[in-house]
């Protein structure tokens, strides 16, 4: 795994899934609340390349509804302004969001595991929190 820092947007998983939001538009957003769908579908901890996928998708959603900072993904600013508003409307979004949120919230996760090794815990934790508030926010004024 990729990862060269605590942000939700530094390391490969995430930048990976950004490409797939350039190619694929909002259709992409979908997917890491999908991937978490099997995995506890499974019993199986999240792995942590899925949970970053998943940081990067709540803060897309939280830059598409204007509450988060869209600086931290200058190249795909206008990808992220053009899908906005199908962004918003993909149906269940805000219900699968929170089941995903609950499901990563219910254990220690690979994810912080990681970072709490490293000694990067709370930079991680304070990134994550942004990302998760930032959409939880959205999905609020969306219903």
């Amino acid at each position: 795994m990729g990862t060269w820092g605590a942000r939700v947007f530094e390391n490969d998983a995430a930048s990976d899934w950004l490409g797939h939001l350039e190619k694929l538009g909002f259709i992409a957003i979908p997917t890491p609340l999908s991937v978490i769908g099997e995995y506890a579908g499974r019993k199986k901890s999240i792995p942590a390349d899925v949970e970053q996928c998943f940081w990067a998708m709540c803060e897309v959603v939280g830059i598409a509804g204007g509450l988060a900072d869209p600086s931290q993904v200058t190249d795909y600013r206008a990808t992220i302004t053009r899908e906005a508003e199908r962004i918003l409307k993909i149906p269940n979004l805000k219900r699968r969001i929170l089941w995903a949120l609950e499901r990563l919230e219910g254990e220690a996760t690979e994810l912080e595991e990681l970072w709490e090794s490293a000694g990067e815990g709370e930079a991680f934790r304070l990134h994550r929190d942004r990302a998760k508030n930032a959409a939880l926010e959205v999905l609020k004024q969306i219903g």
